[in-house]
Formats: C-alpha cells, structure tokens, sequence
C-alpha cells in the first residue's frame, strides 16, 4: 500500500516539475523565445533582440535602420512609418506627426491659419487645381472641375451644383427686383443704384474691375414697378422691361426683370430730343469710337464726335458658358430726316478681351453689317412699333409727320471663351454735330452654354 501510494506522488511531483501554470501555450519552451536566443543575431544584421531588433528574421528591420514608408517599424521606435500620431501618414509625408488633424489626406480649414492638408498652403493661399480662379477657401465646391466655381452659372436641369451655392438647379428672381422688407419697395434705387445688377448680372463675382461710366455720362436706370410699390417707378414712358428673348430653341429662359440701364446723347430722359438748345450736352469726344473697333464698316470713319456716354465693364465670362447675349431698343430723332447723311448718332457694343489678344469688335449691328444708327434695317415705320414708345419723347408727331423712331427689342449674341476676362464697352455718341438726340435702353446681359458662331444681331 505505502509503495502504491509512493508512485502516485512521484508521478505527480514528476508533473509539477515540467509544467509552468502561467505559461498556458508554452512559450516558455519555444526555442525562439529561449533566453539564449535574445543574443542571437538570426538575421545577421548586426542587431539581437536583447540588443533591440524588433524583427530578428528581418534584416531590414533594427536600431540602425533609417525608417521608410513601407509598412514596417524599420528602426524599431514602436511607431510604424513613425507615424506619430496614427493618421496613417508618416513624418516623411505628414507636416505635424503629432497632430491626427492634419496631413495629406485632410481637407483644408479655411481662415483657421493653418495648413490642413499638408501642401505648404495656408487658407486663401491654397492652390487653384483647375485653373478656374477660385480655390476651397474662395468657395469652389469641385477644385478638380473647371466648369464649376462660385461664378459659373446655375444649368437648370443637370442635377449639378454648378454655382456653389449649396442649392441644385434652382432659378433665381432678377436681382433687379429685390425689394425693401418693410416697404416691398425696390431696393437697387439712388444713388447707390448698381448698373450691374439692372443689367441683369446678379453675379458680382464676374466684375474684375467697377463698372465706369465715361464721357458724358448721361445715362439713367429705369425702374418699372407693376405693384406700385416704388414711387416714381413707372419705366419710360411705355416701355417697360421685358423678359429675355430666346434666339434660338433652347435658348436659357429667366424671369422679366425690374429695371433696365439707359444711356442718351442728350439729357437723361429728355422728352424733347428733337428741340435745340440746353438739353444738348456740347460734350466734346476725345476720340472717336469707332477707332476702337477692328470691324468698322467701309463708311464708318471718324468724325466729328460729341455727347458721348459709355458703360465699361471688365468681366470674367463663367467656366461653363459660350456665348454672351443682351437685348436693347434704339431710338432716335434724326429718323426719318437724317438717314444716309453724316449725321449720325450711333449705339456700338465693343467687346474684346482685357489682354488685348485677338480682335476688339463692335457686335451690335444688322444683317447688312451696318453699326446700329438711323441708318440700320431694324427702325420701324411710326407708328406701326413692336414696342411702344409713347411718352419718351422720340414718337412726335408734326404736321403729320413724326419726328424719331425706335428699332424695337433687338437682341445680340456673341461667342466668348469660358473663364476668360473682357472688356465690353457700350457706347452711344452724336456724330457730326451735338443735336437730335437719340438712346439706347440696355436690358438681360446673361449667357448661354452652347457654342455659337457670332455675333448676331436679330429681331
């Protein structure tokens, strides 16, 4: 019995010595973790694991080692890459290691004052991908596209962003007719009246320079407010804005506006520009227009110029527009009398691009080539007009016989290169002498998207 009781004690002291209870996988016993082994150098790249190498079957992996983004703690700091702060970027790539906020793969702050994204770039600094002229931080929505930007305009119907402004589609009232809270007046009144926005071109972004009014600078913005909610806004006599004509089908369609942009070779809004005398402006030109145009018809040469009055503006064309197009109404009161002779008041619209490249050129004139004075085809046989003209002055009747004329609404489109900076100049000047008065009223400057040839003018 004791020599049975004997064995069960040495088999179980037998157990107990080859056992290790905190050892449940046996690592103890694993030859390549035996204590003799943290001296060995395995992969003979002059480091042991008791020396520090981390990896002893990699030779590219130890203390000596220069780290490198591959995927591995080359020199054994604990830090993969030695990506400090695990952002997935190391030192090499990432410009504050200790900041998970900041590296390659962030998207710039803007105005924070710092460099986000890790390309040397700070806020308003940041680089133009696309070329477009607006970064992130100037408010471009797609830096890779350049058809997009803050300035481009909205495509109804595309399902795009086109314009950054966070709405899709959408189509916007004139900016013309943007009224006074309390009052409902119209607010783009006095002397703070913006040219641009009676224009139609709500977008300031556009504007490179501040529209100028040059020479005489007789000129008026006409108001028209049908729910009389804006005294003394009435229009001009009977004409009243209207909506933007379609050239051709699918042509962009927006709202009727509220306000058109005048000019005169005569006081504003004279109602007598066939008389003599004080209404008359005696401004003396310091040139002649049509020396700034390269398509000068064969007898439109320089002559004796007054009363001019010009609107400059300085624009860059949106990145995904083409073609360019406004509507306009000429009248004179040296029709009928006047036609053909050397007596000619003339509407130019000059445009040409601010670098001086290519061609500058009148675009306004009829199918004959013929700049837009009493002696163009468009002016109508009184009273028979498509638009009324009633109470401006230019529908006098004597003796049976009236005095002035207008063209009706015409519309020029002209091709223009997307992103691109212009100058367009519209002119209107006395020539040959300083009376009969004539105007021009200038109304839904907007652009189109597909490509034309051009420019036109048309009924």
């Amino acid at each position: 019995m004791k020599r049975f009781f004997l064995l069960i004690l040495i088999a179980s002291f037998g157990l107990s010595c080859n056992s290790n209870p905190e050892d449940s996988n046996n690592s103890f016993n694993n030859p390549s973790n035996n204590i003799n082994n943290q001296f060995d150098d395995k992969d003979k790249d002059g480091y042991t694991i008791a020396g520090g190498d981390c990896d002893d079957n990699d030779p590219d992996v130890n203390p000596g080692k220069t780290e490198v983004p591959d995927g591995k703690d080359n020199n054994c700091n604990g830090f993969t890459d030695d990506d400090y702060d695990n952002d997935g970027f190391g030192a090499d790539s990432d410009c504050d290691d200790h900041d998970p906020n900041r590296s390659p793969a962030q998207v710039e702050v803007c105005n924070d004052g710092i460099d986000n994204n890790c390309n040397g770039l700070v806020d308003l600094d940041e680089s133009d991908d696309d070329g477009d002229g607006f970064n992130e931080c100037d408010g471009d929505c797609a830096d890779n596209d350049e058809t997009r930007s803050p300035i481009a305009v909205e495509i109804p119907g595309d399902g795009i962003d086109n314009n950054c402004n966070g709405a899709v589609d959408e189509i916007n009232d004139p900016c013309d007719c943007n009224r006074v809270e309390v009052t409902g007046a119209l607010s783009n009144l006095g002397p703070g009246a913006r040219l641009g926005d009676a224009l139609g071109l709500c977008d300031t972004g556009v504007f490179q320079e501040t529209i100028q009014v040059l020479g005489a600078q007789s000129y008026a913005i006409i108001s028209y407010d049908p729910e009389n909610l804006t005294p003394g806004a009435f229009g001009w006599g009977d004409i009243k804005p209207i909506p933007p004509r379609q050239i051709e089908e699918g042509d962009p369609e927006y709202p009727a506006s509220c306000q058109m942009v005048a000019l005169f070779t005569g006081e504003v809004l004279n109602n007598e520009p066939q008389g003599a005398g004080t209404q008359d402006l005696e401004y003396t030109c310091d040139h002649d227009p049509v020396e700034d145009i390269d398509n000068a018809e064969a007898d439109d040469t320089p002559a004796t110029c007054t009363d001019l009055t010009q609107i400059k503006l300085v624009i860059r064309t949106p990145p995904n527009v083409n073609s360019i197009s406004f509507d306009f109404l000429f009248l004179s009161s040296e029709y009928p009398e006047w036609v053909d002779s050397q007596f000619n008041d003339t509407f130019y619209a000059i445009m040409g691009k601010a670098s001086g490249e290519g061609e500058t050129i009148n675009i306004s004139f009829d199918g004959n080539g013929k700049a837009i004075t009493v002696n163009n085809n468009y002016f109508q046989t009184p009273p028979n007009w498509s638009q009324s003209i009633n109470g401006t002055g230019y529908e006098v009747e004597e003796y049976g016989e009236y005095v002035g004329s207008a063209t009706g609404w015409l519309t020029t489109r002209a091709p223009v290169e997307p992103n691109e900076i212009y100058e367009i100049v519209f002119s209107i000047h006395d020539e040959g002498d300083h009376v009969l008065d004539s105007a021009v009223v200038i109304d839904n400057v907007r652009w189109g998207f597909e490509e034309v040839e051009g420019p036109i003018t048309v009924e």
